[in-house]
């Protein structure tokens, strides 16, 4: 008797532990996902990536929606009808929060509605931080969520999913939530994409409709059936399926969104949440609208034609005003080489035209750098930088010094004696750096095709960078090029003689003119007492100069001092304005007499809701176009008087100092570089972008334009 007891003792034991081993096992499982909750049509459950804490604060979980064929559920931004999945986590132990992430969706049209989600089941990744690492954790999931086919259902799921402490051992859900992971869309730069822009225009077809435009370049990827979601709501419009058109090349895609019953005032600096789909990839971005034109759609702009623009905008650069100080020096150059050999005009001739074509590639080199680390870059920028502007001035100090003979080097302004300029290599190298230096100077410009050309490479790979600079490069250099092609153009010109002298004369107080331009600039973009300091360097500098000169020959040792005197001199003029501070630019509003106002693109949308005109003019100091412009047309009437006529809000954004929203108004436009001027009004909401070089008729056809009532322009639309 005792020894059957004993043997039943024993058999209960093993079934008790048989029995909670079970228990243990079962528990396991179900902790690494819960029941479906639903029916045959739509069923939700609650998964885990682990069967226990761990002892790690993230736990990798999902909310695992199954559909039936046929049958789809919504994404966060559901469209025009629909209920996106929602998760109430009251109740849950050992929680600190929670996130839920949404793959990319798809877009459905139902009834002539459209709505966005997914369809076959989707597992939205959450991400699950315990309060205490390492303990137990109880999730309670009360889930709201519909599903629609030809009818729609809403259905609420409540899941209950408790975690026991212990290692934190893969489940059988692992896989699927690694999977849900790889759909979660990642960053633009992941996925090899890049925003260059997102303007919102209205329609000009219907009434009270916008038209949100993005603008999105390859980088390093290629574009293949883009699409794009808005996570944001609005109040009247459902954004509906973009219209997209793609280059030849597919590097570059302008997405338009139209927007019905929504006021472009409503979208304007309203920051918005974009998820892009560019084939199997899927990356999510925020951007915040400017008003402007609609980017052009046209998909067969080709590589072919923009170096054709990038050729002849380098060719108009010869005539632009910030070169022609250079040009001054070439003519001499030239003249000077009349009674020479053939070979040896060609040699410095081809010498000048490689120092502009390597100039240019060297500037597409900083230009893919600056890419290359998100830098915001435009056309000119360089200017906006003190070093730059110190050692441009300390230059054309030392040009100036030559043409009057007070620095015997061979530069090209010296050109009494070259009849064997192709044979000294010093004068190849002085004709080389002519070449630079015209270049330097001419990105101080932007001519008409520039903003074009320039636009087009800065969105491209950096190979289609080197090839529109070069182009940009030959267009400039072409002059010169067919000079040493036609040596016999040179003969046309008068020949050597005492002319040269007074001209060399003239030359050099005009270098010394643009010297005292590039100071004036330091001035705007450092300071004053930058510009004072620096003024009182250069002086000093052909002070030493003219005495180094007067010196003569006999003189070496006080000749040598004074070489180390200007070098000196040199190097604090190109350091001085970079280590001085700048003063800071004033943001109070100008006097109320005076006609231009501090720029504030927030502010033109409600002065154009009040019936306002808004003329924008974007300048900088160191920009001649600009200087043009002013004296001819803006600060003389007509245009002079309708700037500061009632009604009228003249705006000017300077763009002398780096500034990233001004670069942002600027690119908007398509525009790298300035000038830029743009007139907004009742009948231009969008505004009207106004040509590089400005006519008092272009600009006062604009203000007739913008000034129209809204309805008379739909009229006439």
């Amino acid at each position: 008797m005792s020894l059957w007891r004993r043997s039943s003792v024993e058999a209960g034991r093993t079934l008790i532990l048989t029995f909670m081993f079970a228990l243990a096992s079962m528990t396991a499982v179900l902790a690494a996902s819960t029941p479906w909750v639903g029916n045959k049509h739509a069923a939700a459950r609650l998964i885990t990536a682990t069967e226990a804490t761990g002892n790690t604060a993230q736990i990798d979980a999902g909310l695992q929606i199954r559909l039936e064929r046929g049958w789809h559920a919504y994404w966060r931004n559901p469209g025009a009808a629909g209920i996106p999945p929602s998760i109430d986590w009251t109740g849950s132990k050992n929680v600190k929060s929670v996130h839920m992430y949404w793959p990319a969706p798809h877009r459905y049209m139902l009834y002539g509605l459209v709505t966005q989600g997914y369809e076959r089941g989707v597992i939205l990744p959450l991400s699950i931080v315990a309060k205490h690492p390492g303990a137990p954790m109880a999730l309670h999931a009360l889930v709201h969520y519909s599903a629609c086919k030809t009818i729609c259902i809403p259905y609420t799921a409540k899941l209950l999913l408790p975690l026991p402490a212990g290692l934190a051992v893969p489940g059988p859900q692992a896989s699927l939530i690694t999977k849900a992971w790889t759909h979660v869309p990642g960053t633009l730069t992941q996925s090899g994409l890049r925003l260059s822009r997102v303007v919102v225009s209205r329609s000009v077809s219907h009434k009270n409709t916008a038209i949100l435009s993005l603008v999105i370049d390859a980088n390093g990827a290629r574009l293949l059936h883009p699409d794009v979601f808005i996570q944001n709501h609005f109040t009247h419009a459902t954004a509906g399926a973009p219209k997209v058109s793609l280059d030849t090349a597919h590097r570059r895609s302008v997405l338009s969104v139209t927007l019905r019953h929504e006021k472009i005032a409503d979208i304007a600096g309203r920051t918005l949440r974009f998820t892009m789909e560019n084939g199997s990839t899927a990356s999510v971005f925020s951007a915040t609208p400017v008003i402007g034109p609609i980017p052009p759609h046209s998909a067969e702009v080709s590589l072919a034609l923009i170096l054709a623009i990038a050729l002849l905008g380098g060719v108009i650069l010869n005539v632009m005003p910030c070169t022609l100080p250079v040009l001054s020096l070439k003519l001499m150059s030239f003249a000077g080489a009349a009674g020479g050999a053939r070979r040896d005009l060609r040699i410095t001739i081809l010498a000048t035209a490689a120092g502009i074509i390597s100039s240019y590639l060297i500037l597409a080199g900083v230009v893919i750098a600056l890419k290359a680390v998100g830098a915001t870059i435009g056309w000119g920028i360089q200017f906006q930088q003190p070093w730059f502007l110190g050692a441009m001035a300390a230059i054309t100090t030392l040009f100036a010094a030559s043409l009057w003979d007070w620095l015997p080097i061979p530069l090209p302004g010296l050109a009494a004696r070259t009849a064997t300029m192709g044979r000294d290599s010093n004068a190849i190298t002085a004709a080389y750096l002519t070449g630079v230096f015209a270049t330097l100077l001419a990105t101080s410009c932007s001519a008409p095709f520039i903003g074009v050309a320039v636009g087009f490479a800065l969105a491209r790979d950096p190979l289609v960078v080197l090839e529109i600079f070069a182009a940009l490069g030959v267009g400039m250099a072409l002059p010169y090029l067919l000079v040493a092609v036609f040596p016999g153009l040179v003969r046309r010109m008068p020949k050597p003689g005492r002319w040269m002298v007074v001209l060399r004369v003239i030359l050099g107080f005009a270098m010394l003119g643009t010297a005292i331009w590039l100071v004036w600039i330091i001035a705007a973009v450092v300071s004053p007492t930058a510009a004072l300091i620096a003024s009182a360097t250069l002086v000093a500098m052909l002070v030493l100069l003219f005495w180094r000169h007067r010196l003569g020959s006999h003189h070496d040792r006080w000749r040598r001092i004074g070489t180390l005197a200007v070098i000196a001199a040199a190097v604090l003029a190109v350091i001085e304005p970079s280590v001085l501070p700048a003063s800071l630019p004033s943001t109070g509003q100008r006097d109320a007499n005076a006609v231009w106002q501090n720029f504030d693109q927030a502010r033109i949308v409600r002065l154009v809701r009040r019936n306002k005109v808004v003329f924008v003019d974007v300048t900088a100091a160191w920009c001649l176009i600009c200087k043009v412009n002013a004296l001819t047309v803006l600060d003389r009437n007509p245009v002079a008087r309708r700037l500061r006529a009632p009604g009228v809000i003249a705006m000017r954004a300077d763009w002398t100092r780096p500034s990233a929203p001004i670069t942002a108004y600027l690119h908007s436009f398509g525009r790298e570089g300035v000038p830029l001027d743009v007139v907004y009004g009742p009948g231009a909401p969008s505004g009207i972008m106004l040509p590089s070089l400005l006519t008092p008729g272009v600009v006062m056809q604009a203000f007739l334009r913008a000034s129209r009532p809204a309805q008379d322009t739909e009229a006439a639309r």
